[in-house]
């Protein structure tokens, strides 16, 4: 399995460059999706700014091309579950052949900060800002995808449907043959 250097970019409604971040993969997974390795100790830059947010723990990034979100999952140092992002989102679009996926984000994001505990609705109000500037398909596109995500959250469909300790082994174990693959100079494992 050839893993290869990715840049993830979302993007603000009309398509303006937002954040971007480096990933390894993709990662075949399950139900169309697309697993990215993201290294802990990688910056998140803020597209037009000097400054970005630096990730410390090491993580998953799940894409799918018609769920209507996109999740992180992340794991602390001492390999405990972090949480998990949700980003309500249009079809990420992966470019394979340059190494890119490109999504557009709707503003409405669902963070899960323990294994079991109930998901928290984040940026309600910059959503409502901003959606006044939305096509209204693409503002009940939003609000359909929310839905979609917290009742996919509590049913525990894929990738929570199992052990999270499944998915920190694994995303150990990736990061283990990326770094291998880095050391013998190539940016493939």
């Amino acid at each position: 399995m050839a893993i290869e250097r990715y840049t993830l970019t979302s993007y603000k409604y009309p398509w303006t460059p937002h954040r971007r971040w480096p990933a390894f993969g993709p990662v075949p997974g399950e139900e169309g999706c697309l697993l990215f390795a993201r290294p802990g100790n990688v910056w998140m830059e803020y597209v037009g700014q000097e400054k970005g947010i630096f990730f410390a723990e090491p993580s998953w990034d799940f894409v799918w091309p018609a769920r209507g979100y996109k999740l992180a999952l992340w794991f602390e140092a001492d390999g405990s579950f972090g949480g998990i992002y949700g980003d309500i989102c249009l079809t990420p679009k992966v470019h394979r052949g340059v190494g890119r996926v490109d999504f557009l984000d709707l503003d409405l994001d669902v963070v899960l900060r323990s294994e079991g505990g109930s998901p928290d609705v984040v940026d309600r109000d910059e959503f409502e800002e901003r959606r006044r500037g939305y096509p209204a398909s693409l503002a009940a596109f939003a609000e359909g995808a929310l839905e979609r995500l917290l009742g996919d959250i509590a049913a525990r469909v894929y990738p929570l449907d199992r052990p999270l300790d499944v998915w920190r082994k694994m995303l150990t174990e990736t990061l283990a043959q990326i770094a291998a693959g880095e050391s013998r100079g190539g940016g493939e494992a």
